[in-house]
């Protein structure tokens, strides 16, 4: 459970959510028809915003083998607004 959120939005153009905002998410392991899941439950309650739960439910399948999986390195692009200056070439 995930409370004193900074106020957001559940979508980039949806619903907002408020600092009121509480967040619980549940994990659950399947295994069904001959293949391993992951499944999350988040489950957002706001008094300010919303009238009931907000719930949403992701499945994820296991894939047998490494071979979708292709990892690359994180980069971080320069905060929005800042001045980026070339270096100095004589």
């Amino acid at each position: 459970m995930s409370s004193n959120l900074r106020p957001g939005y559940l979508r980039k153009n949806g619903v907002p959510y408020s600092e009121n905002a509480v967040v619980t998410e549940y994990y659950d392991r399947l295994a069904m028809f001959g293949n391993d899941y992951l499944q999350v439950v988040t489950i957002v309650v706001d008094p300010t915003y919303l009238t009931g739960p907000f719930v949403v439910s992701n499945q994820f399948k296991r894939e047998p083998d490494g071979s979708k999986w292709r990892p690359t390195p994180c980069a971080t692009d320069p905060p929005i607004g800042t001045l980026q200056r070339s270096p100095y070439v004589p």
